[in-house]
């Protein structure tokens, strides 16, 4: 029997609403800090209204490893990429590799910071207002996305042509309520891992 494909954190665009939600809760687990610039999840901004975060994809054979001329970098038997500080000079050769933009520049500690799934709990996961982000394999991931796009052009057009902005606003009131939820959770979160800002 052939070995499962490995999962990584994705998300859907039709749900991403930007708010960046996932990266505060990342770096408040990870980093315990408010330092969004070190948050191993980032939010790209597709368009006016699609947005996407976007992490480590615990790729097979990982060409950030493969990359690496220090061999600071290696992956475990789940996939997932670990760093060895000490060997990190941040030359940078693991970002240029990555083909989805899951490394992050640590220029503090002078290492990398990669997303290790929070040991399979994600925190990201967890704050995230809409339910965006969730374990997806890579056959998964590359179905989902053209879909994800689609469902985004037919409900802007059906706005736009029906007049359907009613039901927009609707929806943006129940979003923005539980984005003020989920930021009440976070800060309850912050506060018992004494974190501080920046």
């Amino acid at each position: 029997m052939g070995q499962a494909a490995r999962q990584f954190v994705f998300a859907d665009p039709s749900k991403c609403i930007g708010c960046g939600l996932c990266e505060l809760a990342c770096v408040i687990e990870k980093e315990k800090s408010l330092d969004a610039t070190k948050s191993r999840i980032k939010v790209v901004h597709l368009g006016p209204l699609a947005n996407m975060a976007v992490a480590c994809r615990l790729c097979e054979n990982a060409p950030c490893v493969r990359a690496c001329p220090r061999e600071a970098l290696w992956q475990d038997e789940k996939g997932i990429i670990r760093v060895e500080d000490e060997k990190c000079d941040i030359c940078g050769w693991c970002i240029e590799a990555c083909p989805y933009g899951g490394i992050v520049l640590d220029t503090e500690r002078t290492t990398v910071l990669i997303c290790d799934t929070c040991d399979g709990e994600p925190k990201c996961m967890e704050f995230c207002p809409t339910e965006a982000l969730f374990w997806a394999t890579e056959e998964e991931a590359s179905k989902m996305l053209p879909a994800s796009i689609s469902q985004i052009r037919s409900e802007i057009k059906r706005v736009v042509e029906l007049g359907a902005w009613d039901t927009l606003f609707a929806r943006a009131m129940d979003v923005a309520g539980k984005v003020e939820e989920k930021l009440k959770a976070l800060a309850r979160r912050a506060q018992e891992l004494k974190v501080i800002a920046a």
